[in-house]
């Protein structure tokens, strides 16, 4: 999420589940996916006349189909909102995905906050070969609150980009007056 209002009375932070750019990949990735099959069975239609190799261009097409269908849905009507209000005391978070599940809808008082966390750990990725998975270093920012018991996700970068990640983590916890905590 990113910064989009930061007063002495409010923050507020928005974000897009599965960030924008993997979204636009993914909506990309999509049409193109769709425009090589398209392309290619016209041409063995016209070449061969066989319509038995249309059938793993269809699933090709239809894989297509639904990394469009997940990145335009998701860049439509996917949104995250965090809301940190000092004159009403509260914290309210909103996520709404039909794709992606980034987390439940909660409201939590400003005194609940336990703290803003910086993780930094491997996780393994699959890889393709007899090898195993290779790790990928993960560092998230969280906003941990007691009750309800929730650990909202700020900011999440894997292999670079932590100083985005510690920059928002350090400014939502400058304006709530707490300290950084890191682990891992």
């Amino acid at each position: 999420m990113r910064i989009v209002e930061n007063t002495t009375e409010r923050m507020v932070l928005k974000g897009l589940p599965g960030g924008i750019h993997w979204m636009v990949f993914a909506t990309l990735l999509g049409v193109a996916a769709m425009a090589a099959c398209g392309w290619f069975a016209r041409v063995t239609v016209r070449e061969t006349g066989g319509y038995l190799q249309l059938i793993p261009l269809g699933i090709g097409f239809l894989m297509g189909v639904a990394f469009f269908l997940i990145g335009l849905v998701t860049l439509a009507v996917g949104r995250m909102r965090l809301v940190l209000d000092r004159v009403t005391g509260n914290g309210s978070y909103y996520v709404y995905s039909p794709v992606i599940d980034v987390g439940k809808p909660c409201s939590f008082l400003l005194e609940e906050i336990d703290s803003v966390a910086i993780e930094r750990r491997e996780e393994a990725r699959p890889h393709n070969d007899d090898h195993g998975s290779f790790p990928a270093k993960v560092c998230r920012a969280r906003l941990r609150v007691r009750k309800p018991r929730r650990a909202i996700v700020l900011d999440e970068t894997e292999n670079g980009q932590e100083r985005r990640v510690q920059a928002v983590a350090e400014a939502v916890a400058g304006w709530l007056e707490l300290e950084v905590t890191k682990q891992g």
